[in-house]
């Protein structure tokens, strides 16, 4: 057995935490790769460093002086970590050397910040490394340059180039214990890289592609993926099995817990996923397989909500038999940038549903209410905001669908919850229901209450 342990920001906070990662992978010899994120929080009102660097990188670019103090502030909790883990601490130089040649040399401010964002996990892992070495575990630093880690960058966000595996391909039986640091890559023209917050699960599980794992754990500060948000749900259950494909629309459509793009590089694999707990890592876990064979006893798995959407409603008569249409009223988004979630249609109606958050101004807004209108000769158009999305998941789904919408509508008509839309997922593994946001709690909770009952 071969696994690939990924360890996320809160099991990598402090020193003590790192301490518990160490005696994870003394007390399994089988873990043959560590992936790890940046230092999260060590408390609640305290600041991840992946946050510090962002800061770091908006007060350089506004040429604030204030760069030099949030500086202090990131390398000091990196020499932190070394004293409290009683190791060298000279390498806090090479880490403050780093970052402001990076200033120094990069001029485009796409990978200025790429290349800063980077450092958080870079230097975590090196000071992991070291420390795995202090307790006579003999592991070596793997920067995703030297692992072959190679990225083609995108609008969105980049995309895993196949030479990636076989580059990884050639520490298959490496001895020593690999320490990757997580969420960034290199361009093929050699500039870092970094995937969307949460990337350091896709890194762990491309490492475990690269390397022919035999499994995947992904440690977190939870022993489960729950059925729903413990923030809102009181106790959720948890879930003991999951597919990659139940897992990508809960992760979307709100699970904070596993990023949705980690399953891609496994799809085609015999990887499972196992999430554990870094502070109880003897409890089984959830584990997340290409297929859910519970599917009898648990028809849906999980409920999720994201909040503050927003719809776009185009009318315009016998629209239907007008080609190209919404091919056309897309590149609209698609041109401003838009990435769009829902797309409801009927005879003479099309409604287009995405995040609030990338509407940045409301100019943005009239541009895109500008472009509609003189691009159609429009009946109608109406823009609703506030919308929260709700996602029940499962793969029962499709063989009891119209059981589950009586109780879905039964339920929030009971509530008097109005649906602004009932959207069934193409993949039939999931509904969707648009509802006001100020009524997303109360309909996320009762649905769990009746669904999961």
């Amino acid at each position: 057995m071969k696994k690939v342990a990924k360890f996320g920001g809160s099991s990598v906070a402090n020193a003590n935490q790192i301490k518990k990662v160490v005696n994870i992978v003394k007390n399994d010899k089988e873990i043959k790769a560590l992936v790890v994120s940046a230092p999260g929080k060590r408390f609640d009102k305290d600041i991840k460093v992946t946050d510090l660097l962002i800061q770091i990188y908006t007060e350089y670019i506004n040429k604030s002086d204030q760069y030099l103090r949030t500086l202090k502030d990131i390398l000091q909790r990196y020499e932190d970590i070394c004293n409290d883990l009683k190791i060298d601490n000279s390498i806090i130089i090479e880490f403050e050397n780093t970052i402001l040649s990076y200033f120094e040399n990069i001029d485009d401010l796409f990978y200025l910040k790429n290349a800063i964002l980077s450092c958080g996990e870079n230097f975590n892992a090196q000071i992991i490394n070291l420390y795995l070495n202090s307790q006579n575990i003999k592991s070596k630093f793997l920067s995703p340059k030297e692992a072959g880690i190679t990225l083609i960058n995108t609008m969105e966000q980049p995309i895993i180039d196949e030479i990636t595996y076989k580059n990884l391909n050639r520490f298959e039986d490496f001895n020593d214990i690999l320490v990757v640091p997580g969420f960034f890559g290199y361009s093929q023209n050699n500039e870092i890289l970094t995937f969307l917050r949460g990337g350091s699960d896709i890194t762990g599980a491309i490492v475990a592609r690269g390397i022919n794992a035999d499994i995947y754990e992904n440690y977190t500060d939870q022993s489960y993926i729950y059925s729903a948000d413990p923030n809102i749900i009181d106790s959720p259950k948890p879930v003991k099995n999951i597919s990659f494909e139940e897992m990508r629309e809960l992760s979307y459509n709100g699970f904070g817990i596993f990023q949705e793009d980690a399953v891609e590089p496994l799809l085609n694999t015999n990887i499972n996923i196992q999430v554990k707990n870094t502070n109880d890592p003897y409890i089984g876990g959830t584990v997340i397989s290409a297929k859910r064979k519970d599917t009898d006893k648990n028809k849906i798995v999980g409920i999720s909500c994201v909040d503050n959407m927003i719809s776009f409603n185009v009318t315009e008569y016998l629209l239907n038999r007008k080609s190209g249409y919404t091919n056309r009223l897309l590149d609209i988004f698609r041109y401003n940038h838009i990435s769009i979630e829902h797309i409801p249609t009927g005879i003479d109606s099309i409604s287009v549903i995405f995040k609030e958050e990338q509407i940045k101004s409301k100019a943005h807004k009239e541009t895109l209410i500008n472009n509609i209108k003189n691009t159609f000769n429009l009946d109608d158009l109406s823009v609703k905001e506030h919308l929260s999305s709700i996602a029940i998941v499962g793969s029962g789904i499709n063989e009891n669908r119209v059981d589950i919408l009586y109780e879905i509508i039964s339920i929030l008509k009971k509530e008097k919850i109005n649906i602004e839309y009932l959207i069934q997922g193409a993949s039939k593994t999931s509904i969707f229901i648009i509802v006001e946001n100020k009524f997303s709690k109360k309909a996320l909770s009762k649905l769990y209450e009746s669904l999961f009952k």
